[in-house]
């Protein structure tokens, strides 16, 4: 795995010291227009099962309410899910907080069952629905889904139309963007074909960041006959993001500046290119036994410059100069693998089970260098830069710019890493009687790691075993348990032997269909927890010696009241703890800067807020017209471990249009229309970056 999650732990203490010197199973989703009916229909990737019938917390955002609400990347379906906290990371890629825990470092995404590298924004131009797994997910997915599994389910060729659908959209801060979904069939030689592309050229609020995207994506179905078939698929995406590590915290408040403003260099440049590659093979062999076959190819090639901060120190004009580093990320990782599985249903013993049995065999490799580079210091307030006279001598401004531009070579850091995995996996749902089941499941995964840059080699095998039960008393109502644990590669900052991180969950809740099955409800209770966390000891040595404990309550509601209405809401509560956690960071003396060791023990974790609520509700005003608006809450939550700066809670409000008349589709969408002011994730404890207000979109579409 990349060191990625690890590297943005430690830079900033390196980099301040020196500036100073699917199982997913989901509901199906009837789609009419735009507008989105109480599931009625069930679907599984792993397991045919109804979502009632599973002990597991599931989230499911389909295509409809995407596009209702014009989503564009896995955050924006992710906001729909309660207990998930959606934030970016340098404004350059997704990054979300499950059940408190953040993504880059305890949790996995997926594309349509696969693993995907590990920081990007993950574009829905091409998802038909996105499924959140919630807690442990190591038992089907191997390592680091500690707290949640994520999986994108891509739009596949439809074998019984053809159609083409053309979508393009303008919006505030000079946002364009332009979409197309076509699907050819040739029913004489059971095939069918699909295309999805995107062109996306946007601005933003905030000053100098703008970004552009260009997406492709064919598909094709080829039927083998008895309900056999193959699908092959290939998407290119290429996108170029302005790095934003935000608004500076200074003395645990933010300056008085313009929200807009940027103290990015103007180095700062994120180019992504990913492909993506799929064959899926599945075979009826006979009633009772299916076999299918996934293999899987993904790589990310990701040059990035970026800015963080260091710091703000009192200068001779009586103002503040920001002390700046520049980041300089140069990664390329590559993802491939096959699954193997087998889907059988059988009886023994009296006992009905439905058994799913697979064999994953993948490797990951990870090459990079990160360079890190001291940045002339800007005013807060003027935005001039101070270079000190010996340095602009030794390294000038480069043409055109005037930020000066230091290398730090013992900052540097490089690496060259190959991660083996074998790992067969199972699950068994054991019917016992019509009203109680009992679900085993388990991977064990056997990994080879090797980093050739720093010539480090180890081994390990891990367990992750799954128990989960349901009891279903009558059919609207269902109560259910699971226990489970995951685990994530050892930390490459431990000296000696590592452990993996681990995560153990503990989860009761109940699944009910209400008011004449108007109500679809789901309530959980939770019990997460995370040791073999690597931070320092009493000495100051790396130790896997930290743990991080959350507690907590989920409540989902889709509801169909009346004809032409439909609403969804979600809760959480959150109890998030740093039950044991340390860090050492730079701390000013008389004698300079000098790291020091803080304990963080009984602190909140970052972006762990304890209240999230959201809201949206549609109705449709006959077949042309529906109105929809929505609400989320997001109570107040700390920056950083050290709970020094605390977001305030915010209230913000969307709503949209949808005007239909065929084959013409008009949509209009405003986000944020009070304008609230909030915050979310900068760069630690070092920035926030500023909320955009209120925005619109508008979207014409036409089929073909």
């Amino acid at each position: 795995m990349i060191p990625f999650k690890t590297l943005l732990s430690t830079l900033l203490l390196a980099s301040a010291a020196h500036a100073a010197d699917s199982l997913h199973v989901v509901d199906e989703t009837i789609v009419t227009g735009s507008r989105l009916e109480i599931p009625s229909a069930t679907t599984a990737a792993k397991i045919q099962l109804p979502l009632r019938e599973t002990p597991l917390s599931i989230g499911v955002v389909d295509e409809a309410l995407i596009e209702t609400q014009d989503g564009a990347t896995l955050s924006d379906a992710l906001a729909n899910i309660s207990g998930v906290g959606v934030h970016t990371n340098f404004g350059v890629h997704d990054l979300f907080y499950l059940r408190g825990f953040d993504s880059l470092e305890n949790g996995l995404v997926l594309a349509d069952g696969a693993p995907e590298p590990e920081a990007t924004f993950y574009q829905l131009y091409n998802v038909t629905r996105v499924e959140a797994l919630k807690g442990p997910g190591a038992f089907l997915y191997g390592g680091n889904p500690l707290s949640g599994t994520i999986n994108m389910i891509r739009k596949r060729p439809d074998p019984a139309a053809s159609f083409a659908r053309v979508n393009a959209s303008l919006g505030r801060y000079a946002a364009y963007r332009a979409t197309l979904d076509a699907n050819r069939t040739l029913p004489d030689r059971d095939l069918a074909l699909r295309l999805n592309a995107l062109w996306q050229d946007t601005g933003a609020y905030r000053d100098d960041k703008d970004s552009h995207i260009v997406a492709i994506n064919p598909a094709l179905r080829l039927g083998l006959g008895t309900g056999s078939t193959l699908n092959l698929d290939f998407e290119y995406l290429t996108s170029a993001h302005s790095a934003d590590s935000g608004l500076p915290i200074v003395g645990g408040t933010l300056p008085d500046v313009p929200h807009t403003r940027s103290y990015q260099s103007p180095y700062d440049l994120s180019e992504q290119t990913i492909l993506r590659l799929r064959a899926d093979c599945e075979v009826q062999l006979g009633t009772n036994f299916t076999l299918r076959d996934k293999l899987y190819f993904s790589s990310l090639d990701w040059p990035s410059q970026g800015t963080i901060f260091n710091g703000a120190f009192p200068n001779a004009q009586g103002s503040l100069d920001l002390a700046r580093t520049l980041l300089d990320l140069k990664d390329e990782q590559a993802i491939a693998g096959n699954q193997l599985e087998g889907l059988l249903q059988l009886n023994t013993g009296g006992l009905d089970h439905q058994l799913l049995f697979g064999l994953e065999v993948v490797r990951h490799i990870d090459d990079f260098t990160l360079d890190v580079a001291l940045l002339s210091s800007q005013d807060l307030f003027t935005l001039s830069t101070s270079v000190p006279a010996n340095l602009a001598a030794l390294f000038p401004p480069e043409a055109g710019t005037d930020s000066l531009r230091v290398p730090l070579p013992d900052q540097a850091t490089t690496g060259r890493t190959t991660a083996t995995t074998i790992a067969p996996y199972f699950i068994d749902r054991i019917r016992l009687n019509s009203q109680f089941d009992l679900f085993l499941g388990g991977r064990y995964d056997k990994v080879d790691y090797e980093d050739k840059a720093n010539t480090t080699k180890r081994d390990y095998s891990q367990l992750s075993p799954l128990l989960g039960a349901i009891f279903s008393p009558d059919d609207r109502l269902s109560l259910y348990a699971n226990t489970g644990r995951a685990f994530a590669p050892p930390s490459t900052r431990v000296p000696g032997p590592r452990d993996p991180e681990q995560s153990a969950q503990y989860e009761v809740g109940a699944k009910a269909l209400l008011l004449n099955g108007k109500l679809n409800a789901h309530l959980a209770l939770f019990n997460l927890s995370k040791e073999n966390i690597a931070i320092p000891d009493d000495t100051g040595f790396t130790a896997q010696i930290g743990d991080q404990r959350a507690r907590g309550l989920e409540l989902e509601l889709h509801a169909r009241p009346a004809q032409g209405w439909y609403a969804q809401a979600t809760y959480a509560y959150l109890d998030a703890e740093l039950t044991h956690f340390r860090e050492i960071l730079p701390t000013p003396t008389a004698e300079g800067l000098v790291p020091m060791l803080f304990d963080r023990s009984g602190n909140t974790p970052a972006f762990a807020p304890e209240h999230l609520a959201s809201l949206w509700a549609a109705r449709d005003f006959g077949a042309a017209l529906t109105l929809a608006a929505g609400a989320r809450y997001v109570g107040s939550q700390f920056a950083d471990e050290d709970n020094v700066y605390q977001i305030d809670g915010a209230l913000t409000l969307d709503c949209g249009l949808t005007y239909r008349r065929e084959p013409a589709l008009l949509r209009i969408n405003l986000e944020n229309v009070t304008s609230a002011e909030y915050e979310t994730r900068g760069f630690g404890a070092a920035s926030v970056i500023p909320a955009t207000p209120l925005t619109f979109r508008a979207t014409l579409g036409y089929s073909l």
